[in-house]
């Protein structure tokens, strides 16, 4: 009978190994499985490169438009204008070349009726812009930058399409009357624009990103 305690321990003790050993798989398993069940990011946008320069060649045209503009503002007014180019089909380099021929590239920019960045007839436009933007109700509203470039781009989309896609024709309509210095010159800005990034595969040899053309790419 004296020996029962003793025997009592021992089985408890093996019993209680064996446990940890059972234990011990089933716990690393669970760890495991509830790491696979973490879900992996995945980039809502994919890296484009030729995107990437094309901002790029803008903010370049936008601080040499505007000597007092500084990168990071020429930076967000590119975004826009990339935005706007994809959301109306309408070429980048256009959106851009219009913005420095209309405004300098100056946010609060007016003329008599036309405001911002694009240089919109508020007064013209106003009914259509309210209805197509619940962003725009006003011409303050209008004066936003982001506000102000999906607007005349959504415009001179409108222009274009109208015209069967005479691009010239739709940049006298957004004018306003025939302008043929205005035309040209917004022409010209926008082949000096699509001749950068050719230049920029010449000198380096491929499309890096948006982070490191900063650096090493100020068009000349």
């Amino acid at each position: 009978m004296r020996f029962r305690p003793v025997l009592f321990l021992l089985l408890f003790t093996l019993t209680m190994a064996f446990c940890l050993v059972l234990a011990g798989p089933a716990s690393a398993e669970g760890e495991r499985y509830d790491r696979l069940e973490v879900p992996v990011p995945v980039p809502l946008v994919e890296e484009n490169p030729s995107r990437d320069l094309e901002a790029e060649v803008i903010v370049a045209a936008f601080t040499r438009a505007n000597k007092s503009l500084d990168r990071p503002t020429a930076s967000k007014y590119a975004h826009h204008v990339l935005e706007a180019a994809l959301e109306f089909g309408v070429d980048p380099f256009m959106i851009a070349s219009i913005i420095i021929r209309e405004s300098t590239v100056r946010q609060n920019a007016r003329s008599r009726y036309a405001l911002g960045l694009m240089q919109v007839n508020w007064k013209a436009h106003r009914k259509g812009l309210t209805k197509a933007f619940r962003e725009i109700n006003t011409a303050d509203d209008l004066l936003k930058p982001r506000n102000n470039v999906l607007a005349g781009t959504y415009i001179f989309s409108w222009y274009l399409n109208s015209c069967g896609g005479d691009v010239d024709r739709a940049l006298s309509r957004y004018l306003g009357r025939t302008g043929g210095k205005y035309v040209t010159k917004v022409q010209l800005c926008v082949q000096d624009m699509k001749k950068e990034p050719e230049k920029y595969r010449k000198k380096y040899g491929t499309l890096p990103l948006c982070s490191t053309l900063s650096k090493a790419y100020a068009i000349e």
